[in-house]
């Protein structure tokens, strides 16, 4: 005999759709959020990951390990930012085959114009919940995403 109880089935059942739901709703807002300056999620995420790289820039393959992509879909990603002034491909002064990227001047200005903005839109996406739930809710989407990972 299973020592669960009876609604636990119901209540994972619950859990995963109100998570989906969750996060549907999450990429909805911010999809229009970055379609205001031009962006996408995508985008920014990526020009986050090259700012926080610093002046050295990211290989491509590093890029797309941070961002849990694939190679072919980071390549699309920087094709369409350099043909938008965002990133430029510069080949590594150490190993010509690969190829580092890193943030035009247009780029930084935008993400400095951008990062107060997107700091207060997302204080106020979560302002529902108090600090001590903010930091529960960190603790239990970390746990469950790391056991996630081992499924």
């Amino acid at each position: 005999m299973s020592n669960k109880k009876p609604n636990d089935a119901y209540l994972a059942i619950r859990t995963i759709i109100e998570l989906t739901r969750t996060y549907d709703t999450l990429e909805d807002i911010m999809g229009r959020h970055f379609a205001r300056f031009g962006l996408s999620q995508p985008k920014f995420n990526a020009m986050m990951q090259v700012r926080q790289a610093g002046d050295r820039g990211l290989a491509l393959s590093e890029l797309g390990e941070r961002m849990l992509v694939t190679r072919a879909n980071i390549t699309g990603l920087i094709d369409r930012m350099e043909r938008d002034g965002l990133v430029v491909r510069e080949a590594d002064p150490k190993d010509r085959r690969v190829y580092r990227v890193k943030l035009t001047n247009k780029a930084s200005n935008l993400l400095d114009d951008i990062l107060p903005i997107h700091a207060d839109f997302s204080r106020r996406l979560v302002s529902v919940l108090d600090v001590t739930e903010k930091n529960q809710l960190i603790e239990l989407l970390q746990k469950l995403r790391l056991e996630m990972e081992k499924i």
